[in-house]
């Protein structure tokens, strides 16, 4: 239906299936709806609906004869569904005729946040009417056995005793005092209970509190202080956090107060990203907001966006994904946005954020403002009630930290009643890891070397007594890149200055850089491994190829051209060829290597043939008389997809493997005078497409997928490791575009 809340399924398990769907909380509204159109439905048949006078509606299986009903409602049970498990509720509610599935149906998961799918279990020798009685009644015993397995402040407080001794490393555990709770009021021991509530539903946590209103560090000081000093390392006695963003009077700036990477080494543009939380004074964290709060406080914000969006220094939109909001954005569009790291996930499926309350009632009140240029991004209703971002491509650091600076400033100065700060602890934030800047500077660098075997576990080794983290490109707990890039930032945030967090990104760069050298192997190395490694993997051609004596026969710049060529089956063992020249007269210069790899591959003794080219068909034996090679002669009914493919390579050009991201944007554009002349001649056509940033004829994501759906375009090869160790998807996605005919019959 045009609303959605009326559907039909044809040829499912019966003819039809008729459903009717709300959110509300009128059982009457669906149940009405679904008689009428049934009615009507029923009425349009030719030859009508099969009903048994006995059995009533006639179905496929006998399970849902009789009515054919099932009525069901979605329902919040986190007390019944305690440890992600229908189990007990399943056992007090079957008794009482219900029945309890997960939100995929029967053997599906139930939500993260306890809600579970009930419905009357009766469906024959009960009428439609009864059943959607029984659903109502069956909430109301639902409610009452919700309420009773509710645990008492007592119950809760005997948990996190028995948790303690178990869960050494979880600090809300290990930071719970029972004299300090004792001495609280009723009112603060709820408080407590509730800001310690992720962390005693999930003992893995590491921190596993969150505040949850701007006061509860003062409020519950002792509990945080005790957080804060365990988790931040630091002794609140004698030190406190102090506010500073003038990177002018630190030790270790460069003279002219630029951190540039590009001085220390790095010979890329990085991904940058500096961002910091903030939290309106006038709302609850996000931990102990009600919907209406959240919806609010994204309605009280507008107009700091509207404010933004007018400014040319960043113009752009705000999204939201509050059903009937002005700027709701589809499923696709936020998806999109998530996939581009500009949108924040889906909060909904993350355990520890909804027993904190802060995941709860998504996704209201939840949006993005986004700057024109896309480099300046505000979440709105993640973990804090903004997150603040500044993002470029690029190796001058300064540029997104001073940006986020000015932002923060403006921002500020806009919102009603100000933000949480604390003079002791600084910026307030959710979760007391982040309290004091807020912030996190990150950058994504290449570490191939300690990321060796595609695990950033050595990286972390190494870089974690320097004091920097180190992700994945999705964050934590998310897989670095195929590439070895990782995202590195210092740990801390706390009792450090937002200019002392970026200055230790700098020298963290710098630290990163000389490790990563350290860890690169020699040649003798890399031949030692393709020793270890040939014969564990004897359909690997790279590897059985390798002939050492050849390979100590070599000067030193061959040896270094055979083992690039080598390095995508050295660093891949699981590849069948593994190899791929990098200059067009490798085959000639290290012919001895290559000649035993194509003769393993092609399986041909190349001392007794030889490759000989000939598009000549018609001097080829068991070619038909007209040479016509017609497939519909030998019994095809219909039309084959046919696709003939070769490769060129220009000589001028090293291979794919040995460009630079210079050769590659320069071959592409000598390549432009090609494309003109085919555009231009009425037998080919047709358009010239790029992806190279800035090219005349780029085009965008959008329509690069929809090229790769079609089949016209290649796919990213930025992900695949066999391509990115032979060096052919460096740099992408420069110097890669496609030529299209004008029927799209050649490409």
């Amino acid at each position: 239906s045009a609303d959605r809340g009326f559907v039909i399924w044809v040829g499912e398990e019966d003819h039809l299936r008729i459903m009717a769907m709300a959110k509300g909380t009128l059982l009457n509204v669906v149940f009405d709806r679904l008689k009428a159109a049934i009615d009507y439905i029923e009425s349009l048949i030719d030859g009508g609906c099969a009903k048994s006078e006995e059995f009533g509606v006639v179905t496929s299986c006998p399970t849902n004869i009789g009515t054919g009903m099932r009525a069901s409602v979605h329902i919040k049970l986190p007390n019944l569904t305690k440890g992600g498990s229908d189990k007990n509720a399943k056992k007090i509610l079957k008794p009482l005729g219900l029945s309890v599935r997960g939100l995929g149906g029967e053997h599906t998961p139930i939500g993260v946040d306890g809600t579970v799918d009930i419905s009357p279990s009766a469906r024959f020798c009960i009428s439609e009417a009864e059943i959607l009685l029984a659903l109502y009644n069956g909430i109301k015993e639902c409610l009452v056995a919700e309420e009773k397995a509710k645990p008492t402040p007592e119950d809760i407080v005997k948990s996190i005793e028995e948790l303690k001794p178990k869960w050494p490393d979880n600090i809300t555990l290990q930071c719970f005092d029972r004299k300090y709770y004792d001495s609280l009021s009723d009112e603060n021991k709820a408080k407590l209970l509730e800001c310690m509530n992720s962390g005693i539903q999930n003992p893995d946590s590491s921190m596993g509190c969150y505040a949850c209103r701007p006061d509860d560090y003062e409020t519950l000081k002792p509990f945080f202080k005790a957080a804060l000093q365990k988790y931040h390392k630091v002794d609140l006695s004698k030190t406190k956090h102090v506010t500073n963003w003038d990177i002018t009077k630190l030790e270790g700036v460069p003279e002219d107060q630029k951190l540039d990477v590009a001085k220390l080494g790095v010979k890329e543009n990085l991904s940058m990203r500096v961002r910091t939380g903030r939290n309106l004074k006038k709302f609850p964290l996000p931990g102990a907001m009600t919907k209406e709060d959240r919806v609010q406080m994204e309605k009280d914000l507008q107009k700091v966006f509207d404010k933004l969006i007018a400014d040319e220094k960043f113009g752009g939109k705000y999204v939201s994904i509050t059903p009937g909001h002005p700027s709701f954005i589809d499923k696709k569009e936020y998806d999109s946005l998530v996939k581009d790291h500009i949108m924040f996930k889906d909060m909904s499926a993350d355990k520890y954020l909804l027993d904190a309350g802060i995941a709860r009632d998504w996704p209201f009140g939840r949006g993005c403002y986004i700057s024109a240029d896309r480099g300046f991004v505000i979440w709105v209703g993640e973990e804090d009630h903004l997150r603040i971002m500044a993002m470029a491509k690029g190796t001058l650091l300064n540029v997104v930290f001073d940006r986020l600076k000015a932002a923060i400033d403006y921002i500020e100065s806009l919102i009603d009643g100000g933000c949480a700060k604390s003079e002791e602890f600084g910026v307030v934030t959710s979760c007391p890891t982040n309290i004091g800047t807020g912030m996190r500077a990150s950058v994504h660098i290449k570490l191939p070397n300690l990321t060796k075997g595609g695990s950033d576990k050595n990286a972390k080794k190494i870089l974690k007594p320097l004091g920097l983290s180190v992700r994945g490109l999705g964050g934590e707990h998310t897989p670095i890149g195929v590439d070895g890039t990782v995202d590195i930032s210092p740990s801390a945030r706390f009792c450090i200055s937002e200019a002392e967090i970026l200055l230790a990104l700098y020298n963290g760069i710098k630290e990163c850089l000389v490790a990563e050298e350290k860890a690169k192997p020699t040649p003798e190395d890399i031949v030692k491994s393709i020793e270890e490694l040939k014969p564990k993997w004897p359909d690997n051609i790279t590897l059985q190829c390798f002939d050492r004596k050849y390979y100590d026969s070599l000067s030193d710049e061959n040896k270094a051209k055979l083992l690039e060529c080598m390095n995508s089956g050295i660093q891949n063992p699981d590849s069948s060829m593994g190899c791929y020249a990098c200059r067009p007269d490798d085959y000639e210069t290290l012919k001895p290597f290559f000649k035993a790899a194509l003769q393993k591959y092609h399986k041909v003794d190349l001392s007794k043939t030889k490759h000989v080219t000939n598009w000549d068909i018609t001097k080829l034996e068991g070619v038909p008389e007209d040479q016509k090679l017609d497939v519909a002669k030998l019994g095809v009914k219909e039309n084959l997809s046919m696709r003939v493919r070769t490769g060129r390579n220009l000589k001028k050009f090293p291979l794919p493997g040995a460009m630079t991201k210079e050769d590659r944007v320069q071959m592409e554009k000598d390549l432009q005078k090609v494309f003109d002349k085919l555009i231009a001649d009425e037998k080919f056509g047709g358009k010239y497409v790029s992806i190279t940033p800035g090219h005349p004829s780029f085009i965008d994501k959008k329509e690069y997928d929809s090229l790769v759906k079609d089949h016209i375009m290649f796919k990213d090869m930025s992900a695949d490791k066999y391509l990115l160790d032979a060096g052919i998807a460096r740099d992408w996605p420069f110097g890669r575009g496609c030529y299209i005919s004008a029927d799209r019959g050649f490409v």
